[in-house]
């Protein structure tokens, strides 16, 4: 009976992890690849705008629309200041925005923002939008690719997304480091590698781009704090898949303070959690209707952090059940190439590998934050400002 207990045991755990490392085998593999393009010539026109939600963001707002005017001269630029109790809106309109001011108890939600945001650019006569987060920076080209991709047949689209390291070089605090190359690996690798394989890339709530036929289509109707999430399951229940825009990025403004970066993890992790149990009914009937490739996009929503993944893979240790010690190994050594990929997408590739000497210790505080985590899968979990230093000039 004893032995019996264990083995289930160790089936359990074999479920519980699976989805995540089959996934980043996948994605392992499809980062080796091209990304896959619409394919064609330009043969549409498309009229571009940039949305940029914004609660609270007084201090950030003017670099991110300056970074944004200079990457697209002309540019229909929206930013929806959204239940603003400090002077988001005016700053926003000095630097050059045209401001959606969007005041409304009951409309909490990023997705609220987003909508008023996409009704302005359509009714001032764009045909897709660009959605930017109001504490970003994007690259000079992040306009132009985007536009390119769009006029050859996509109708969603998403850039590079990463963190803006606070200080550089050497400067930079090692945790600090392996949180972007964490975010690097979930928002860059595994994006790319699904490309390149065929899949839909996935949204990240920055940096991404629709239609307005396929808003249309498909209504951005979502309201979690995990917006960008729920609404790739619906396109990919729709077989809408998002592009990946291969040399655009869009660098976020990192948190200085640990409290501020356990909320933010919180939200983003407890906010998946609360998509994936709402979504898996979606991607099931897609999948089962003959859109299989919405089995990829399920096993990424059930998908643990890579961090409690590997805690998870630690527990097997303890199991005397060889044929999960041989699949754990096999889980450890995709794990090996999938940091190894990640590392080498970025710039200081030596830096990143002296970062991952903090692993254990990261491993660590993403255990202790679990709590909150369970607390942001809530339902009624309202979008909120994460508190940041402004940036140096």
């Amino acid at each position: 009976m004893e032995q019996g207990l264990v083995t289930g045991l160790a089936v359990a755990m074999a479920v519980f992890i699976a989805p995540l490392f089959v996934d980043l085998a996948l994605c392992v593999a499809g980062n080796l690849l091209r990304p896959r393009r619409p394919g064609g010539e330009a043969r549409r026109e498309i009229r571009l705008a940039v949305v940029v939600p914004a609660h609270d963001e007084e201090t950030m707002i003017a670099r991110t629309v300056l970074s944004l005017r200079e990457a697209g001269a002309g540019l229909d630029l929206f930013v929806v200041a959204h239940n603003c109790s400090d002077n988001t809106a005016t700053a926003a309109a000095a630097a050059g925005a045209q401001v959606v001011e969007l005041n409304h108890p009951k409309l909490r939600g990023k997705g609220a923002a987003l909508r008023a945001g996409f009704a302005a650019a359509v009714a001032a006569g764009a045909n897709a939008v660009l959605v930017i987060d109001a504490d970003s920076v994007v690259s000079g080209n992040v306009i132009d690719a985007t536009r390119s991709m769009l006029e050859q047949g996509a109708e969603a689209t998403q850039c590079r997304y990463e963190l803006e390291l606070p200080g550089q070089g050497a400067g930079v605090h090692p945790l600090a480091r392996l949180r972007a190359l964490a975010f690097r690996g979930m928002n860059v690798l595994r994006a790319r590698g699904r490309a390149g394989l065929g899949f839909s890339t996935g949204l990240f709530g920055n940096g991404f781009a629709l239609t307005a036929a396929v808003l249309e289509r498909v209504p951005f109707s979502v309201n979690s704090i995990a917006e960008d999430v729920e609404y790739h399951t619906r396109l990919v229940a729709a077989a809408v898949p998002v592009y990946w825009v291969e040399n655009a990025f869009v660098h976020a403004h990192s948190p200085a303070s640990s409290a501020a970066q356990a909320t933010q993890e919180a939200r983003w992790e407890g906010g998946r959690l609360h998509v994936a149990s709402r979504a898996t009914r979606r991607l099931l009937t897609a999948a089962l209707g003959g859109r299989w490739r919405a089995v990829e996009t399920l096993a990424d929503v059930w998908s643990l952090p890579l961090s409690r993944g590997l805690l998870a893979l630690l527990l097997t240790a303890a199991l005397d059940v060889h044929w999960l010690h041989v699949f754990a190994l096999g889980c450890a050594a995709v794990c090996g190439v999938y940091v190894a990929e990640s590392v080498l997408l970025g710039t200081e590739p030596m830096r990143d590998l002296t970062a991952l000497c903090g692993a254990p210790l990261y491993m660590l505080w993403k255990a202790l934050i679990t709590p909150l985590v369970l607390r942001q899968s809530r339902s009624r979990a309202a979008w909120a400002r994460t508190k940041r230093e402004a940036p140096q000039p």
